[in-house]
């Protein structure tokens, strides 16, 4: 009576053109919303009501964008895109922004609020060595439990 109905899926050399070329597309059309936020014109009747509606144009656009994302990685449902390796490298270049400030002479010249900056590079640095601690243990939970 009831049957099983199985989506049709586009092949892996469909999807990862249609997504690049869409994510492309997306990515203009966010950098179009994103300047008429930042540079407004002269003859903006509602500047509130421009600010909002552009605000969800770029919701939008980001949307649109992470499933182009999952288009072109294969992925069907979220998943963590960065294993435990990539969070330690991403990290570890948070740190670096974070220690370039004092050779460039970055705290110096924006004083405040470059400090702040690097105390949130810091703190970024040890949530993601945190979360790869966190990814790295539920990876070896799955790897045991498929032995067994």
């Amino acid at each position: 009576m009831l049957e099983s109905v199985q989506e049709a899926e586009l092949p892996r050399w469909i999807q990862v053109p249609v997504g690049i070329f869409l994510g492309l597309f997306v990515l203009f059309c966010a950098f179009a919303v994103a300047t008429t936020l930042l540079f407004p014109g002269k003859y903006v009747p509602s500047p509130t009501l421009a600010i909002i509606v552009g605000i969800l144009l770029l919701l939008a656009c980001l949307w649109i964008l992470e499933k182009c994302i999952r288009l072109i990685t294969g992925r069907k449902k979220r998943a963590r895109l960065l294993g435990p390796t990539a969070l330690r490298v991403v990290a570890a270049f948070l740190l670096i922004f974070a220690a370039g400030g004092l050779f460039t002479g970055y705290y110096k010249e924006m004083g405040v609020v470059a400090i702040f900056q690097a105390v949130m590079y810091v703190c970024g640095f040890f949530g993601l060595r945190a979360l790869a601690r966190k990814r790295e243990a539920t990876l070896d939970e799955k790897t045991k439990s498929k032995r067994d």
